[in-house]
Formats: structure tokens, C-alpha cells, sequence
């Protein structure tokens, strides 16, 4: 049975991709070791939401409201020692909603893990992230939003670790609360993970396999004013948060415009200014709760920020950046099977208008097809995983049955028993037990 979970709430953008990927990448090995990694991702999602109250929940089949409940009973039905849960969008749950959450839990020695980076990329980075669902507001006239936008994903109420600790750690004594700060690029691409390791009590798990593969999902300076000025041009034509998330961010973000340009993205005076505050009160907070530190707080001090702003980016440095974006989404398209020539089936459309944005609508139905094959794939491996983790239990209840039998022949006294069924029900223990 469980006996300590490793909660990892947050924040965004503070290495959580990797870390999840070296979880997801080693399960099996850390289930050898008597860690449960929980999951999958998507189930996750659906958690977090309902711990947050999250009213997008509506729009979702049902079963999504009950996702915390599921996930809960994973981490107490594992017949290991420990659980580790990891997804960045717990962190901006309220203190009654993390209380609430947690009488799930009861029991279970509950640790929570805060991750959380240099401050002052956390304001680009939040930035990026709002940009990938169609803002187009400049990056010179946005600030994060602050720890009273009870709703924010992309604010101080979910990148400043002191705030996500005070909130999930409030019932918790503080040797049960760690921060793990993103470590600086030049310490080594494996430190992230020691760090993590050590505040959830895997350092002495041997033969995890850190070679996964590390995407950057970052935009350059230009390739971050391109993507503004196309969310202009959009025009709310791309709505609702999974069409943005599969067309803006998966695909033109991610797939297309990330690759081209690496940049770094500037901050104003001002912004980075209010990192710096930030990362004072965070470490002064942090300090005084007494937290386990996996890292150092200096870490979350902003770094002289010298990159353009997106705002300083030419029109000539888009112009180029959007013809090379242009043909790569050609070439994309090309590969993944879009036909213009072919419509979607759908009724007689006699406008020509109407029939190029028929054929276009059958276009993009292909084109999302790589995407959903990849989500496909990873949900038809998490199946196979659990058909088998039911196949064993359900070997082991027929072997525990078959044992039963065999000792209840054996308890009855000697003129009732059959030596005939005795010898059956030890012959298919054997069997099924080999």
C-alpha cells in the first residue's frame, strides 16, 4: 500500500516537460523500484481542473469531473511504497481547494514539489504561453497577472513558488514542502533531475534512463512578434480552447514557428524590475517557512535580461521569418496527406467561395490526423500497460482462490476430507502459481 505521495503541482515553465518526460520514459523501472508515476497526462489535465473548479469542465464529457477521484484512487490502490504525481496546473488551486483535494489522501503521507525558474524568463515565457491562445496584446504593455486572478495559468499565483507553497503546503508540516529551482543552463542538463530526485526520494533509484528527447517549445524574438501579428490577422476565426491549442499552439507555435528562430526574448525596465521583487519576496518567504530547498534560491533572481524586445524586431526580420514559416507549413502539409482537391463530404456547396472553404475544412481534417495518431499512440500504450496490470491481478486473485480451497480441505478434520479434491486444488495451484 502507498505510504507517501510526492505531489507535484507547479509551476509552468520551470522544466516540468522534462521531468514529466524522464518519469513517463522510466515507469516501468521506478514500478520495479515500488514508485507509481500516475497518470496518463490527459487524466491529469481533467484532475487538475476539478481540484481547481475549473468551469471549462462543462464542455467536457462527464467523466472528467471525476478525474481527481480516479487519480487518487491509483496512488491508493498501488501496492508499492510511493506515487508520484506531476502536472504543472495544480499550482493556482486556492488553499480550500488544496484542502479539499488532499481528504483524498488521508492517510497517506502527503509531500508537495514546487519547481520554479529564474523569474524574469518566467515573465517572457508566460507571455509565449498566452501568445500560443491568440493574445496579440505587446509584450511592452503586458505584465503577468497577479496572485488575486484566482483563474490566472500564466501568472504570479502559479510562477512564484512561495505563493503555490504557501497555498498546497498550508496543512502540511514544512519538512513536507520542497522547492526545486530550475538550475542555471551552465550546470548540466541532467541537474534539473538530481534536484527533482532528491526532493522526491529517488536518488536511490539505480538505472533510470535520462536520455529523453528535449523539446524546445520556446519562440524566438521574431518568430514570437510573427505569431502576435497573426493572432491579429486570425481575426476570431480560431476559437474555444482546444481548436487554439491543436491549430495555434500544437501546430503553427510548436511545429512551425519554434524551429526557426532561437532569439531570446528582452523584458522592459519595468518587468524586470517586478521579477526582481518577486524573486526577493519569494526567497524571503520561502526562507522564513522553513521549505526544503532542493537547489538554490538564487536561481529564481532574474538574469540580466539582454534580448531584444519583440517590439524592436523589423518588419523586413517578419517578412523573412513568414516566408520561411509559409513553406515549411507548405512542406508539412504536403507530408501529412492535406489534399485541397479533395472536399470533405458535405452537401452541394455552388458558390465557388463555398467550395474552397469545403475543400479546405477536408484539408485540415487530414492535417490534424498526425496529431491525434501521436495522442492515439500514447493512450493505446497506457492501455496495453493497464490490460496487463490487470492480467496479473487478476492471476494472482485466482491463484489466492485456489489456495483458499486447498487450505480449507486441509482444516477440515481428517474423516471429512477428500483427498480426491485436495490433491485437485494443489495440482492447480501449482499450475496457475508456474
Amino acid at each position: 500500500m502507498t505510504q507517501v505521495v510526492h505531489l507535484h503541482v507547479g509551476g509552468p515553465k520551470s522544466g516540468t516537460t522534462f521531468i514529466q518526460q524522464v518519469l513517463d520514459h522510466n515507469r516501468a523501472a521506478l514500478a520495479r523500484a515500488g514508485v507509481l508515476v500516475v497518470g496518463p497526462r490527459l487524466e491529469l489535465i481533467h484532475a487538475a481542473m476539478a481540484v481547481r473548479g475549473d468551469q471549462r469542465l462543462a464542455d467536457l464529457p462527464a467523466a472528467a469531473a471525476d478525474a481527481w477521484d480516479r487519480v487518487t484512487e491509483q496512488v491508493r490502490e498501488w501496492q508499492g511504497d510511493a506515487a508520484i504525481v506531476s502536472y504543472e496546473l495544480f499550482a493556482n488551486a486556492s488553499v480550500e481547494q488544496v484542502r479539499t483535494a488532499l481528504e483524498r489522501l488521508d492517510g497517506i503521507e502527503v509531500h508537495v514539489v514546487v519547481s520554479a525558474r529564474d523569474l524574469g524568463k518566467a515573465i517572457a515565457s508566460s507571455w509565449q504561453e498566452q501568445l500560443k491562445f491568440g493574445i496579440t496584446k505587446p509584450l511592452d504593455a503586458w505584465s503577468p497577472p497577479q496572485e488575486s486572478a484566482v483563474d490566472s495559468e500564466w501568472g504570479w499565483r502559479t510562477m512564484q513558488p512561495a505563493n503555490v507553497a504557501a497555498r498546497w503546503g498550508a496543512d502540511l508540516p514544512a519538512s513536507q514542502v520542497h522547492v526545486v529551482t530550475v538550475p542555471a543552463r551552465s550546470a548540466g542538463a541532467d541537474e534539473l533531475w538530481h534536484r527533482f530526485a532528491s526532493a522526491t526520494g529517488l536518488t536511490g533509484v539505480d538505472d533510470l534512463d535520462l536520455g529523453v528527447e528535449r523539446a524546445n517549445e520556446s519562440l524566438g524574438v521574431v518568430e514570437a512578434e510573427l505569431l502576435r501579428r497573426v493572432n491579429g490577422a486570425v481575426d476570431g476565426r480560431i476559437t474555444g480552447g482546444r481548436q487554439k491549442s491543436l491549430w495555434v499552439r500544437d501546430l503553427l507555435a510548436h511545429t512551425i514557428l519554434a524551429p526557426i528562430g532561437r532569439e531570446p526574448i528582452g523584458l522592459t525596465p519595468a518587468q524586470a524590475d517586478e521579477a526582481a521583487v518577486q524573486a526577493d519576496a519569494a526567497i524571503a518567504a520561502i526562507t522564513a517557512a522553513g521549505y526544503q530547498v532542493h537547489g538554490d534560491l538564487e536561481d529564481l533572481r532574474p538574469a540580466p535580461a539582454n534580448g531584444r524586445l519583440p517590439s524592436e524586431v523589423a518588419d523586413s526580420e517578419v517578412a523573412e521569418s513568414a516566408a520561411l514559416a509559409l513553406a515549411d507549413l507548405l512542406v508539412w502539409a504536403r507530408e501529412a496527406g492535406a489534399d485541397v482537391r479533395t472536399p470533405a463530404p458535405t452537401a452541394q456547396v455552388e458558390e465557388p467561395a463555398g467550395r474552397v472553404k469545403v475543400a479546405v475544412r477536408g484539408s485540415l481534417a487530414r492535417l490534424a490526423s498526425p496529431v491525434r495518431d501521436r495522442r492515439v499512440a500514447r493512450l493505446e500504450k497506457r492501455i496495453a500497460e493497464l490490460e496487463a496490470e490487470v492480467e496479473a491481478s487478476r492471476a494472482l486473485h485466482l491463484r489466492v482462490a485456489t489456495l483458499s480451497d486447498v487450505v480449507a480441505q486441509l482444516l477440515l478434520p481428517a474423516a471429512q476430507q477428500d483427498e480426491e479434491i485436495t490433491m485437485s486444488a494443489l495440482r492447480t495451484y501449482r499450475g496457475r502459481s508456474l
